[in-house]
């Protein structure tokens, strides 16, 4: 296998061409339904050439409907990537339904130095669930009311077993007191 990789990296290598690896990710650790989700592309140039005209388009992937754009753009150029440098990009969605989605690769259309069109994809996500609002909230709401029902339940049965003690203990304390004047 190891030999497999070195023969293909080599081949590539000897290309005098750009060559575009694009990575396509998001940051967030929970995607949910009306809160906010940031995509983060980065292109690299593993090749021997500048890379022209860069553009990377992932609007097939986030349909309207689906999807809000907050900030940013979908789909964003670059006049050109030099061999051995990266460019990124990333764009703030709001996801508008829950249930799983299918995060497909963005397209990364550039031009070689002699013009020639060049297209290559970003990784693939692919399919991963938008939690509902509700969901979301179950989940990662901080339940104060949980809590405060919980602190009501415990509060008589920490509090009347005190007061108890503290009754019974201060007539005995009374009455060592006047036992010792006596």
């Amino acid at each position: 296998m190891s030999i497999l990789f070195v023969i293909l990296f080599a081949a590539v290598a000897a290309q005098e061409n750009p060559i575009l690896l694009a990575s396509k990710d998001f940051l967030n650790d929970v995607i949910a339904e009306d809160k906010h989700l940031t995509m983060h592309y980065v292109i690299h140039n593993i090749g021997t050439e500048v890379a022209n005209d860069v553009v990377v388009d992932d609007t097939a992937g986030f349909p309207a409907g689906e999807f809000e754009v907050v900030s940013g753009a979908l789909s964003a150029t670059f006049d050109s990537i030099p061999a051995g440098s990266n460019v990124s990009h990333a764009v703030v969605l709001k996801p508008l339904t829950s249930g799983m989605h299918n995060f497909v690769p963005a397209v990364i259309k550039y031009k070689n130095p002699s013009g020639d069109e060049l297209v290559t994809f970003s990784s693939f996500l692919d399919n991963n669930p938008i939690l509902s609002t509700t969901e979301y909230n179950r989940k990662h709401s901080p339940h104060l009311v949980d809590w405060l029902i919980f602190v009501g339940l415990c509060t008589p049965v920490l509090l009347i077993p005190f007061l108890m003690w503290h009754s019974s203990h201060s007539k005995y304390e009374s009455l060592a007191a006047k036992a010792k004047k006596a």
